[in-house]
């Protein structure tokens, strides 16, 4: 073909056919231009095609993460409702703020010993593999809805953040009255099961029953928020052709 061009173009040089070169000439570079165009529609559709099934697959990693999140939260949840009631089976005036979002307290009959009193190392872990991955790999523009994109750096790098850090402090002072109160838990006997009337052990118990109030109604919220999430991704995905 390009052999047939070069012909037809030496053959009207040859006949001083000018203007009929110059116009073949032109039509020549349009057809290149045109050749160019769709050459790059396709590589632009196929880059399209890619980016969408990347998408879907950062969208199905990061729901799967969030729903291991909501089951981690739920555990978390149960065990400080626990320990609330507990705390409170010492003091029944703690008065239980938020009850209305984390829900009722489970019944206790009391516990055997001081140190279950302060003690928990139970705290929200999240996953954020998937997310921390598509951040440093500079992918988030990759999520087309960029609503749905600030919806996820919210609950990953505000909420999230937010309940480890409480969670931290939840776990630094049940660490600090332990030690504060080694030799009550080491040598005191209380009876079994306890009831504390020390004075200076009850005002800890009521601090500690409100930062552990406070953690598990954000702890909620968080999973509300998360639950929230997942709907919201669970569209996107199945609306990406």
């Amino acid at each position: 073909m390009i052999k047939f061009f070069r012909i037809v173009r030496q053959n009207m040089i040859r006949d001083n056919k000018v203007i009929k070169y110059l116009l073949y000439a032109i039509g020549e570079i349009i057809l290149v231009v045109i050749g160019i165009l769709i050459a790059l529609s396709i590589n632009n559709s196929n880059e399209l095609k890619k980016n969408r099934i990347a998408e879907k697959v950062y969208l199905k990693e990061i729901k799967s993460d969030l729903i291991q999140d909501t089951i981690l939260l739920s555990q978390v949840i149960q065990d400080h409702k626990w320990r609330i009631a507990q705390l409170r089976s010492q003091d029944t005036t703690i008065d239980i703020i938020f009850e209305e979002i984390i829900g009722k307290l489970p019944k206790v009959e009391g516990v055997s010993q001081l140190e279950y009193i302060f003690f928990t190392d139970r705290k929200f872990r999240p996953k954020i593999g998937t997310y921390n991955s598509m951040i440093s790999e500079g992918k988030s523009n990759i999520i087309s809805n960029r609503e749905l994109f600030n919806n996820i750096q919210n609950i990953y790098e505000l909420e999230v953040q937010n309940i480890i850090t409480i969670g931290e402090d939840v776990l630094d002072r049940s660490n600090e009255l332990r030690n504060k109160y080694a030799y009550e838990i080491r040598y005191v006997d209380f009876g079994s099961p306890i009831k504390i009337t020390d004075k200076r052990i009850l005002a800890d118990i009521y601090i500690s029953s409100r930062q552990l109030n406070y953690y598990t109604r954000q702890s909620v919220l968080l999973k509300n928020n998360i639950a929230e999430l997942i709907e919201l991704i669970d569209n996107e995905y199945h609306s990406i052709e």
